[in-house]
Formats: C-alpha cells, sequence, structure tokens
C-alpha cells in the first residue's frame, strides 16, 4: 500500500506526540526504516514540508506561498498578508518561490486554493476570448 506525503507527515506527528523527548531519536530512525522498507525515501522533502504545515497548524498558522517574477520585499509580504486577512483571517508564514514565466503579478497558493493575479495568466485568459 502506498502512503502520501501527508499520511507519513501525519504519522510522524502522532508518534512523536505520543513519545517523551528521550525516546524521540529512535522513533525518527524507526520512521527513516518505515520510509526505506516502503522505497519511500524519495518522499522525504514531500514529508517534511506537511510535517512543517502541521507544526504551523498546532501554532494556529498557515502556510502561504507566494510565487512571483521578481524577489519581493518585507512590504509587498505586508501588503500579501493584509489584503488576504480580509478574505481569510490567521497568522501566515510566507514562503516565496521565484518563476519568470509569470512576467508579473503574483499568484497565492493558500491550503490547496489558488490564486492567481498574473501577468501570464491575465495573457492566457485574453488569449482564451480572443479565439472563441
Amino acid at each position: 500500500m502506498k502512503f502520501t506525503a501527508k499520511q507519513y507527515a501525519q504519522a510522524l506527528m502522532d508518534s512523536l506526540s505520543d513519545t517523551s523527548p528521550a525516546h524521540q531519536e529512535k522513533v525518527l530512525d524507526n520512521f527513516v526504516k518505515v520510509l526505506a522498507e516502503n522505497n519511500d525515501l524519495g518522499q522525504f522533502e514531500q514529508i517534511a514540508e506537511e510535517f512543517h504545515k502541521l507544526e504551523l497548524a498546532k501554532k494556529g498558522m498557515k502556510q502561504l506561498e507566494v510565487t512571483t517574477a521578481h524577489p519581493i520585499t518585507k512590504e509587498n509580504e505586508r501588503e500579501i498578508i493584509h489584503e488576504l486577512n480580509k478574505l481569510v483571517k490567521g497568522n501566515f508564514e510566507i514562503k516565496k518561490k521565484l518563476d519568470e514565466k509569470l512576467i508579473g503579478g503574483v499568484m497565492v497558493t493558500l491550503d490547496d486554493k489558488l490564486l492567481d493575479a498574473s501577468v501570464k495568466n491575465e495573457l492566457d485568459q485574453l488569449k482564451k476570448e480572443l479565439t472563441k
């Protein structure tokens, strides 16, 4: 049976929360052995990302992924969070990504939702309208 990165992360979180700090290293060793036995060591990065999201959730925070064509400033980050808080209340940690193909604008991913306000998306939408 194949497990998703999210399932692995949740299992690890549950195991670590039920384990004393003195025994957590053993839990981590066993977890790596399970990944190896299931040929899932390649999912390590995704599992770590999902685990981090679970840790944030325990603190009442969410991870917000912001993709832009150019690096954003702290002021841009504050503006994005301010605008997002009008739609969704919460505390956010921003994960920044660069993608020059966007040309300009921004793509924001929160949970499984995507807000695409990129120039590339606008041009794609315009192309669809013009070719109807």
